[in-house]
């Protein structure tokens, strides 16, 4: 009589593990198809674009900072600064996020287990129980990161690639 509510509860928790593996795997998958189909409602459900827009400006600002440059440096870090805020506007929308899912990369990124990189491919990496990022395989690209909101992960940030030296 006692095994049926141990077993039960075994069996809950093997689900909810198998569920937080295999949803960032899902969540890929819906949204490839969403893009494929050009169902911006379905995409747009999936992304918190204040916080990413707010996230790419924070970081496009720190990059444009040139505190020791010449006067020339500091006129075009002005200039730029003044562009970005736009462009970060026009680029993180419904479409613009929609042509970024509609990339192989990530229907290549939504099947767990593929050994093999090829240039431009997509993998899915562990930040934390709740949260994972959508990385290039060769690390030279941007970084999407999901965090689990409810039951539904979210895009809440955009990561720009590590600046190279000149």
């Amino acid at each position: 009589m006692r095994r049926w509510p141990i077993a039960l509860i075994v069996l809950l928790a093997l689900a909810g593990g198998l569920w937080l593996w295999g949803s960032p795997y899902l969540t890929l998958l819906q949204l490839k198809k969403a893009a494929d189909a050009r169902d911006l409602a379905a995409i747009s459900a999936k992304i918190d674009y204040p916080a990413i827009r707010a996230d790419l400006k924070t970081q496009l600002q720190d990059r444009l900072e040139h505190k020791d440059g010449s006067a020339l440096d500091q006129l075009g870090a002005a200039l730029a600064e003044r562009f970005a805020d736009p462009l970060v506007d026009a680029a993180i929308t419904p479409e613009g996020m929609r042509a970024l899912f509609a990339s192989a990369a990530v229907a290549n990124a939504a099947r767990p287990g593929l050994a093999s990189a090829g240039p431009g491919e997509m993998r899915v990496r562990r930040d934390a129980l709740g949260r994972f990022t959508l990385t290039s395989a060769n690390g030279g690209g941007p970084e999407l990161v999901f965090e689990l909101q409810g039951l539904t992960w979210r895009v809440t940030a955009v990561r720009l690639p590590a600046r190279r030296p000149l």
